[in-house]
Parts: structure tokens; C-alpha cells; sequence
């Protein structure tokens, strides 16, 4: 027979005695015949994979099986009943359904509650059964001299589990007490977690147990234990007595969780909420309740699937049952948590000590709980909280301990290093340094960036020389970088001074300077370069990574990079098709030649080889960096966008570093191609990964591309919160500054700024000039510049910028939409010109003419022309309302009302002259 408790619906709660008040008793049903002794398997035993119930009983049965046996014993039938199963299995549940439906009734229910804390006190449950019993005086003063001399005896008289001649006596003058009680109402005795009973009071209530069928006596008692043991004495005897059932309870039923959880859950999501909550609960009760209440299902339904949050409640829930398991199995789950599944029972046994076999033992009980499944936490929420049930003095010593174990069984250098790494205390101990760098060294290859720092950073605090210690340093440097590059520079000036100190081997000395140029600070990288390429006896790889390292700085610091030696000629590129072509040295020829002769068509040939290489070997970004610039600066825009999807699909997630530089990279493409909505969602991403600190100076890339996307979309006040980000100051000496200075005079010359726009662009102008970068900086500011100096009447100043540009653009390094918009505003010119070309026109001596400026001169002869504010604007490339101000100020200065009388007044004057 298999059945599901009724829970949550008691008044009745654990420990209570109570007696109802005088009233009519409520019969019961008769009874089921019953011919034998039965045992009830209630919940399920069944595969929770593949949610096969073998009986499925509906919640109402528990109310049959409580008037079954209550029925029974009111009769004169007594019966007695064993409830067996792992905490959290619903054993309290049920023995409150008794109490509950047998208060009701109007029996008397004597209730206690056992403690293992309490089993120094003899007779400590027995005392709790009497404690709320309104005896007579006589029964009361006879029980207390009976509980006083069973106190007196010495516990070795108690332990058998038969009474003894000197206990005897004292046994029947308490179970005298019982059958007067029961020979005047029905007498329910319920005692949950009995097996923990003191040895007295196990010792009677065995005793009651064996003499409960020809009385008015309901005897249920909770055992703990995970399945019936027929080596306990409470087993043993309910299971001989015919008068005895022996239920179990066992863990719920997929279908059973589904019921649990429906109340709680929108129809159409139930099905699938049930199946994470049963796998996540593993079927047991009480931690399914403990889901229910974190994932908010008693508050708000849900419609989501998603696997039920497991919070406080659950964390509560599984400390408690490991408090109430075993002690060997509360000890193999603790290291089981510390292990996560890293070691077989075998050397869960040898690891704590335990007898040979105990630890597979737990883990059937664990999974029992459910705890577990198959050896595993079934969420990493109980692991954690089993190990919050470690005091925190022993946690630290059982996890180096554990890691030591791991070692010497030859477990994998991962598994070992997590313990270390947890434990938080130095082991120092050469495996334990040599295991670490193993570990960091195999989370680096898998990219598992916080996995790295990690052991690394674990592995600093236990080198034994210095020489040890500044490599490690330099590793977790190169590995912080990847994830947060404002970790780093913690570490600069100590990797500065174990350079100097030659503590510092070379390879690590490149990673250092390319950190100092990152950071804005290039002259000390110059010098530490400079001494670093005089050193003799350097290895070709090194000298190959010094090389790469010139070229970048000379194309980031265009004005400290005078200082290095040139690269090489453009006909120093890598052959097409060479093979074992290192990316990091070709790169670097490739800068050289974009900065020298700009991008020629040998240079975009080895960009898109560097660049096919990079995506099937993997991407490594300063390589592909250089490539994408290569094709930006020709204006190859299309297939620079086409290489950004294509490494961005690349990048691992795990490395936020490179993935934010090829989007910040990516949204200065799209920039410039005019894709304003994806550029601006590209730097916005690019700007989210990484810190403003750690972008160092290359945070002029996505701040402009940020800026400018959103002036193209007409968003100036999200252009303008850019500006609030601080910058390094280095950064204005440095490639990413130009483009930020571009992206600031532009919006100025948006806000109507112009002189500060103009201070922008001629700053572009100027440094350009020093760095000799006309030939490769793909910045188009004369355009803007040309655009504010005709917002300020200076129309020639603003064509010769705008025939520069032009003239520029025929060697292919504008893109046709830059190139058109310097035509368009060159043709807009063209209306003044002639105008100020037709003889007898008016001149700036003339003394009417004179009053005006030359843009209200402009404007004026537009006007008398014929021209409509709108032609005018258009024509000299100035707003609408600039052209209205301009009129209104020369009518006021002429004299006249409006464009009739101006027309007529200048007409006059024209035919006069």
C-alpha cells in the first residue's frame, strides 16, 4: 500500500500534549479487517528519471490510515505504529495527522519528543508523556516516586531492552498508570524521533509496544533512520508483532511533486516546474517546501521554467538535515562538499578516517535524503551550505588536508589547487607551489581567466625566492590583464623594480612594457625598452616580441616612437603564402608600413592574410587589432565589419580584455560607414565589459566612436555625458586621443561651438603634423573644421580645407561619403563666389554696404537676389535661423522693415554704382 501524508494542515504541533474537552467522542469507521501485520511504503519508490509510479494514492489516504488505526484501537484493538524515514521525509507530519485527528476525536494524547541532547535523563520521554495529563493525586505522587527511583538506577541497568529484576517493577507501575488512563478514553501515545529516546524510556515503551493489543491504546512512534535497521531493537519488534504496522516513507514521486506544486504554479508551466523542482528536491518534502518558499511560489505564481531558486529557506533546510543525520554521514557529505565529487568512496574513508565501506554507505543515504544524486550534490547551493556547516576554524586545515590527500592519490592538478585555493591558508610546501602554476597554467589554455588569477594568486604567497615570485607576479599581471586591465597596476611598480633588479626574465619584461605603454606611461617603457634591445644573449623569440613591441609603440606614441628605429619598407611585408609567418611579427611590419607609406595595396594584402590566420589559429588581438586598422585606414570598410563579426563570433566570452577592444574597434568601423545605431551599441558594450581605468589610453577608441554614433543619431546630451568619463592626460600624446579630439570638435560644432571646435580640429591638425601621420590617420577633421569656419565667415579658409581634403581622399583613404560631403560643401560655396565675382557689384568701401559684416554682406546680396532663407542656408551652409539673424540685424542697421524695402533700397544703390 502506498500513500502520501497530508502536510501543513495540523494544528497539532510536535511536542504537545492535550486532552479535548468533554463532548461527545466521534466514532469511527469500522475497521478494515486485518488478519496480519502490514507495512505501508508511503510516497514512492519508484525511478525519478523517468517518473514512473508504481501506486499513485491521492494526500487524502493519510486521513484513512489515521481512522484505520485509530479506529482499530478505540475498538479495544490496540495497535502500534512505526514510522520510519530520513529527515525531511514528512514522519513529524504524519504522527501530528494522528494527533490532530485523535484530539478531535476526544482521546487523550500524550506527546513527547526525544532528544539525543537528553539521553543522560532516564525516563526523560516518559516524564514528557505525563507532563500535560491531568492525573489524580495518587497516579501523580505514584508516577513521581516511580520516575525518582528509575532515575536512581545506574544506566547499565537500562540498557537491555527487556525490563530486569530490578527494573521490572518499576516498567509495570508506570504501564499500571497507562491502562487505568485507557480504561476510561482512548489513549494516544505518539513520540516522534523515538529511536533517540534515553534507554528507560525505549526500555517501557518496547514494553507498551508488546502489550498494546488488548487495550484502547494507539501507540506511533517516529524512527529516523533512512530504511527500517532490523538491528534495532524498535524495528525488531514492530516488525514480529502482528499488532504493529511499519510504515516508510520514502521520497516523493515526480507526480507527487507535481501535486505539491501546482496550487503555486500556472497550469500551462506546471509540468515543467515540477520536473526542475522534483530534480532539484531530489523528492524530498521538506526541501521542496524550502524551494517553493525562496522561489516566491506561496507569493506570486510563475510562468517560467526556469530551475527554482534555491535561497536562504533551502540553505536552512540542508543544514538541518545533515544535523540530523549520522555523524559518519554528516562527516562524508562535509567531505564530499570539500572534494565535489573528485574522489571515490575509498578515499572519502581514508580521507576521514572512517572504517572501510562507511563512506558508500553515506552516499546511498545522502541520496536517499536527496541530497545527492549518484555521488553529487544535486545543487551547488547544498554543497556550498554543507560546507558553511564546517566551523570555520576547521575549514581551512580539512581543505589543505583534503588537497594534500588529492595529491598523493594523483588526482589532476586542477582538482588539487581548488582546495588550496579555498582554503585560503599557505600551504608551504614545494607540491603545492609546483601544483598551482600547473593549475593556472591549464585554466589559462582553456581561457578560465578568473580560474588562473586565481591559482596564481595563491601561488604568490608561498614562492620561495624572489626570482619566484616576480615570475608569478608577471603571470597573474598578463592574467588580469585579459579580464580587468585595472588590476595591473597593483603590480607595475614591483615588476619595474624586479626588472631593474634582473629578477625579471625577458619575456616577462616585454609583457611589462606593453602594460606601462596601456597605461599612459611610455616613458618609462621607452627606457626600460631602450636597455632591455642593448642586452646581449637575448633569444630569437624575445628579440622577435621586441620588434612587435617597437612597432605598436611607435603607432600609439607616434611622438616617443621618433626615438626607436624605423620599421621596415613596404617591401620588407611577409611573402604571400609563407609559411610559419609569426602574427605578432607581421603585424608589427604591417604598422610600420601603414605608418611610413600609409595603406598600400601590399599592406591590405598581408592585413587580410594576418587576419585569415588569426580566425583559424584563434584570435590574438593585437593581431587582428593591426589588421582591422589596416583596413580602416584604406577605407576598406565593408570587409573591416565583415573581420570584427567574424573575430567578435571568435573571443571568448571569458576573455573581456580583447572582446571589448574588437567591439570598441568594431563601433569605430561602423562609425565611419554611418551605422550610427550599431556602432553606439557596439562602444556602449565595449565601455560595460571593462572599467574606465582599465581601458588606459585606448579609451579614446570607443569615447569617440560613442560620441560621434550618437551626434549621428542625433542624441546630444548622451554625446555629452561621454566628456564626464575621465581620461588619462598621456592619452592626448597618443593615437587614441586624436580620435577622441575629433569626436569633441564635433560635437561642439553640433552645440554651435565653433571656436572650440575649431581648437579641437586644428589640435587633430597640429599633432598629425608633428607625427607625420597625414599619410595613415584616417581622421577626415578638415571637413568639420571647413563646416565651423563657414559658421564664422571664413569661406576661404574653409575651401582651401576642403580641396585638401579632397586631394586627399584621391589616394584612396576616404570613404565616398566623407568624399561627397567635402564636394557638397564646396559646391554650396559656389553661390558667393559668383556673386562676389559680377562687376559693378557692391564693394566693401561702399558706405551703405559698409555698415554691414561680411556674413550679413553675404547674406544681404542672397536676399536682394531673390534667394529664400532656406536657399540661402543651403547655399552657404549656415542654419536657417543664422540667416534670419543676419537679415534682421542689417535691416535694423539700414534702416528698413523688410526684404521689400531692402530690395528696393540696394537695387537703387546698385543701379547708382
Amino acid at each position: 500500500m502506498r500513500w502520501c501524508p497530508r502536510r501543513g494542515s495540523t494544528t497539532c504541533e510536535p511536542g504537545v500534549r492535550t486532552r479535548s474537552p468533554p463532548r461527545s467522542r466521534t466514532p469511527f469507521p469500522p475497521a478494515r479487517p486485518r488478519h496480519h501485520r502490514e507495512r505501508w511504503d508511503i510516497h514512492e519508490d519508484t525511478s525519478e528519471e523517468t517518473g514512473d509510479v508504481v501506486d499513485l494514492v491521492e494526500r487524502e489516504r493519510s486521513r484513512c490510515l489515521v481512522e484505520d488505526l485509530l479506529s482499530e484501537a478505540q475498538r479495544g484493538n490496540g495497535r502500534a505504529a512505526l514510522v520510519v524515514g530520513a529527515p525531511g521525509m514528512g514522519k513529524s507530519a504524519l504522527i501530528r495527522e494522528v494527533q490532530t485527528r485523535a484530539a478531535e476525536s476526544g482521546a487523550l494524547v500524550l506527546a513527547a519528543v526525544a532528544s539525543g541532547a537528553e539521553q543522560a535523563l532516564p525516563m526523560g520521554v516518559v516524564g514528557q508523556l505525563f507532563d500535560a495529563v491531568d492525573l489524580s493525586p495518587l497516579q501523580a505522587s505514584v508516577l513521581s516516586g516511580l520516575l525518582v527511583s528509575a532515575r536512581a538506577l545506574s544506566p547499565e541497568q537500562w540498557a537491555t531492552a527487556s525490563p530486569t529484576p530490578g527494573t521490572a517493577p518499576l516498567v509495570e507501575g508506570i504501564h499500571r498508570i497507562v491502562r487505568s488512563l485507557a480504561g476510561r478514553d482512548l489513549v494516544v501515545i505518539t513520540v516522534d524521533d523515538a529511536h533517540e529516546s534515553d534507554a528507560a524510556s525505549l526500555n517501557y515503551l518496547l514494553y507498551l509496544v508488546r502489550r498494546v493489543a488488548q487495550s484502547q491504546v494507539l501507540v506511533v512512534l517516529g524512527d529516523g533512520h533512512v530504511a527500517p535497521q532490523m538491528s534495532s531493537p524498535l524495528t525488531s519488534e514492530f516488525f514480529r508483532n502482528p499488532a504493529c504496522s511499519l510504515i516508510h516513507l520514502t521520497r516523493l514521486s515526480a507526480e507527487r511533486t507535481l501535486a505539491e506544486i501546482a496550487p503555486h504554479t500556472l497550469p500551462d508551466a506546471v509540468a515543467r516546474r515540477a520536473s526542475g523542482c522534483h530534480r532539484a528536491s531530489g523528492g524530498n518534502p521538506l526541501l521542496l517546501r524550502a524551494l517553493l518558499e525562496d522561489d516566491g511560489k506561496a507569493i506570486r505564481p510563475r510562468r517560467d521554467d526556469a530551475f527554482p531558486v534555491a535561497g536562504q529557506a533551502y540553505r536552512l533546510s540542508v543544514r538541518y538535515l545533515l544535523n540530523r543525520l549520522e555523524k559518519p554521514v554528516a562527516q562524508v557529505a562535509r567531505g564530499l562538499a570539500l572534494l565535489d565529487g573528485e574522489a571515490a568512496p575509498g578515499c572519502l574513508d581514508r580521507l576521514l578516517a572512517l572504517p572501510s565501506g562507511t563512506a558508500t554507505q553515506a552516499l546511498d543515504t545522502l541520496d536517499a535524503v536527496g541530497l545527492t544524486r549518484a555521488g553529487r550534490f544535486r545543487l551547488e547551493t547544498a554543497r556550498t551550505a554543507t560546507l558553511e556547516d564546517i566551523p570555520v576554524a576547521d575549514r581551512a586545515a580539512l581543505r589543505n588536508r583534503a588537497a594534500r590527500f588529492l595529491h598523493e592519490e594523483g588526482a589532476p592538478a586542477s582538482a588539487v589547487a581548488r582546495l588550496l585555493v579555498a582554503s585560503g591558508t599557505p600551504v608551504d610546501e614545494d607540491w603545492a607551489l609546483r601544483v598551482l602554476l600547473d593549475a593556472a597554467d591549464h585554466a589559462l589554455r582553456g581561457s578560465d581567466m578568473h580560474g588562473t588569477i586565481a591559482c596564481l594568486r595563491a601561488a604568490q604567497n608561498i614562492c620561495a625566492t624572489d626570482e619566484q615570485r616576480a615570475t608569478v607576479r608577471a603571470e597573474l599581471a598578463q592574467a588580469e590583464w585579459a579580464v580587468d586591465p585595472s588590476l595591473t597596476l597593483g603590480h607595475l611598480t614591483a615588476l619595474i623594480d624586479d626588472h631593474r633588479a634582473g629578477r625579471l626574465k625577458p619575456r616577462y619584461s616585454v609583457l611589462l612594457i606593453a602594460a606601462l605603454l596601456w597605461h599612459g606611461q611610455p616613458r618609462t617603457a621607452v627606457e626600460l625598452l631602450t636597455g632591455l634591445t642593448a642586452e646581449d644573449g637575448l633569444p630569437p623569440e624575445c628579440r622577435s616580441r621586441l620588434r612587435t613591441l617597437r612597432a605598436w609603440l611607435r603607432h600609439a606614441y607616434p611622438a616617443l616612437g621618433t626615438r626607436l628605429p624605423d620599421g621596415p619598407a613596404s617591401d620588407e611585408l611577409p611573402p604571400a603564402g609563407g609559411v610559419g609567418v609569426n602574427p605578432h611579427s607581421e603585424s608589427a611590419v604591417l604598422l610600420d608600413v601603414l605608418r611610413t607609406v600609409g595603406p598600400t595595396s601590399g599592406a591590405l594584402k598581408a592585413a587580410e592574410r594576418l587576419l585569415q590566420g588569426t580566425v583559424v589559429h584563434g584570435p590574438s588581438v593585437a593581431p587582428a587589432v593591426a589588421g582591422i586598422v589596416a583596413l580602416f585606414q584604406s577605407a576598406r570598410l565593408d570587409r573591416a565589419a565583415e573581420w570584427c563579426e567574424l573575430l567578435l563570433d571568435k573571443v571568448s566570452d571569458r576573455l573581456p580584455t580583447p572582446r571589448a577592444l574588437l567591439l570598441a574597434v568594431g563601433a569605430s568601423v561602423e562609425c565611419r560607414r554611418g551605422n550610427h545605431d550599431v556602432a553606439r551599441q557596439r562602444a556602449e558594450l565595449a565601455l560595460s565589459l571593462l572599467p574606465p581605468a582599465a581601458w588606459g589610453i585606448t579609451i579614446g577608441f570607443p569615447l569617440a566612436a560613442k560620441v560621434l554614433s550618437c551626434l549621428g543619431s542625433g542624441d546630444r546630451r548622451e554625446a555629452e555625458a561621454c566628456f564626464a568619463i575621465p581620461v588619462p592626460h598621456e592619452m592626448f600624446q597618443s593615437l587614441p586621443g586624436l580620435h577622441y579630439l575629433q569626436a569633441r570638435g564635433r560635437y561642439h560644432l553640433a552645440e554651435g561651438r565653433c571656436h572650440a571646435a575649431l581648437g579641437d580640429f586644428y589640435a587633430c591638425r597640429e599633432l598629425m603634423a608633428s607625427w607625420n601621420l597625414e599619410a595613415s590617420a584616417a581622421l577626415p577633421w578638415r571637413v568639420y573644421a571647413a563646416e565651423a569656419l563657414l559658421e564664422l565667415d571664413s569661406p576661404v579658409q574653409a575651401r582651401d580645407l576642403l580641396v585638401a581634403e579632397l586631394a586627399y581622399g584621391e589616394s584612396g583613404s576616404s570613404t565616398p561619403c566623407e568624399r561627397e560631403r567635402a564636394q557638397r560643401l564646396l559646391r554650396r560655396l559656389e553661390p558667393t563666389d559668383r556673386f562676389t565675382a559680377v562687376p559693378g557689384d557692391y564693394t566693401e568701401d561702399h558706405a551703405l554696404f559698409d555698415q554691414l559684416t561680411p556674413a550679413e554682406q553675404r547674406v544681404t546680396k542672397l536676399a536682394v537676389q531673390g534667394h529664400t532663407n532656406k536657399a540661402i542656408a543651403e547655399c552657404l551652409f549656415v542654419t536657417t535661423s543664422t540667416v534670419e539673424q543676419h537679415l534682421t540685424h542689417a535691416y535694423q542697421k539700414l534702416g528698413v522693415r523688410g526684404r521689400p524695402d531692402l530690395v528696393s533700397l540696394l537695387s537703387t544703390e546698385l543701379t547708382a554704382h
